[in-house]
């Protein structure tokens, strides 16, 4: 059974919108913190380690060995920084796109005030779909539809850890729906298991979700699909 209410935004949940919202770093500034901020450990390391380092020398060897020493752990640090850089360039763009997206999403959500709780209880086990990115969850809600979640696991989403725990086959969902980003926030799960957890289906083929999102109305992460999950799950099979 599926129940929808509108509420007001728990303070948690404002807290958290409010962080996300007051990102204000440009992409050089936030690149710059990623390599030589606290935010890397190379970063650090350099930085407790230097002066120690520095301060240890001058008064063994003296200034000029001062020189040396520090010149070379100024370009070792350098180049060590440079390569961390070339490593992780396409994730720090990945997570700066992430934030940017996310402070926008933060001021709409604020802007509305409120969301819609929604609670299931289900009667019949979920569905599972893993691919590369997370997982693709669906749920009876009853008259012949269907939730559609789509987890990420690379987005700190809490759905993804109570999937790899297991919690995900729990009887009893609860989220909160964002009315400005239609975003899922919230999400609980708990009650008794509806059955064992077997082996999820794992889809490798990336253009297969872009057709079956279009077989399936293109729905977002929480929407409801008009479909029941047999249906769904029909669908799926004829497109993998």
């Amino acid at each position: 059974m599926l129940t929808v209410a509108e509420v007001d935004l728990p303070q948690s949940l404002q807290k958290r919108l409010r962080e996300e919202a007051a990102f204000a770093e440009s992409f050089s500034q936030f690149t710059r913190e990623n390599l030589i901020g606290f935010r890397r450990p190379a970063a650090i390391a350099a930085a407790i380690i230097g002066p120690i380092l520095f301060a240890f020398v001058y008064q063994v060897a003296g200034f000029l060995t001062l020189l040396e020493v520090g010149l070379t752990f100024s370009l070792s640090a350098t180049m060590f920084l440079l390569g961390g850089w070339y490593v992780n360039r396409r994730r720090i763009r990945e997570l700066y796109v992430r934030q940017t997206r996310a402070r926008k999403e933060a001021k709409a959500d604020l802007r509305a005030g409120v969301g819609q709780a929604v609670s299931l209880t289900m009667k019949t086990q979920p569905v599972f779909y893993e691919h590369e990115h997370g997982v693709i969850c669906l749920a009876d809600a009853g008259d012949g539809r269907t939730i559609y979640f789509d987890v990420d696991s690379f987005d700190n989403d809490p759905r993804w850890f109570l999937y790899i725990n297991g919690d995900m086959h729990r009887v009893n969902w609860s989220w909160i729906k964002l009315m400005g980003s239609g975003a899922v926030a919230d999400f609980k799960a708990d009650g008794q298991r509806l059955a064992k957890i077997g082996d999820t289906p794992y889809v490798e083929a990336p253009d297969a979700w872009e057709a079956i999102s279009i077989a399936l109305g293109e729905p977002r992460d929480g929407d409801i699909v008009d479909k029941s999950v047999s249906e769904v799950e029909n669908t799926i099979s004829r497109l993998l």
